[in-house]
């Protein structure tokens, strides 16, 4: 009995051990790469619901926040300008915490963005071959 007891307290244990959500598990930043094959040194603004970032040359990398929703790339040179839109998609830890009943964690971490990541290399269709 005392054995059966022991075996289903670390069952529970490891449960809530291996069960983190993202938002402990995961970074709230994330290191993306931006390319415009067909117009080197573009500058290009990354938008998202948590901000504005930038990339002063590309081919370039920057911390961004991560968010669930899209992320809105406009790439600039001379008179010209592409903007370009990428998607999040849900992280490990996020299927995790849907996995191992973690409901509620899994709503948090879409509501931080941290159970989110985009594409960590992103092309922009900027074309200034013209």
């Amino acid at each position: 009995m005392y054995l059966n007891l022991l075996k289903i307290t670390f069952c529970i244990l490891a449960v809530f051990t291996f069960s983190n959500c993202a938002s402990i598990v995961s970074d709230s930043t994330q290191v993306v790469s931006v390319e415009t094959p067909n117009c080197k040194d573009a500058k290009c603004r990354m938008t998202n619901s948590e901000g504005v970032f930038y990339i002063q040359s590309t081919p370039g990398s920057t911390a961004i926040q991560k968010a669930y929703g899209d992320l809105t790339i406009t790439c600039e040179k001379d008179d010209l300008a592409f903007t370009s839109i990428h998607k999040s998609k849900a992280n490990m830890a996020t299927y995790g915490n849907i996995l191992l009943g973690g409901i509620p964690g899994a709503l948090i971490d879409g509501g931080s963005g941290k159970g989110y990541d985009y594409p960590t290399l992103l092309i922009n269709g900027l074309d200034c071959r013209y």
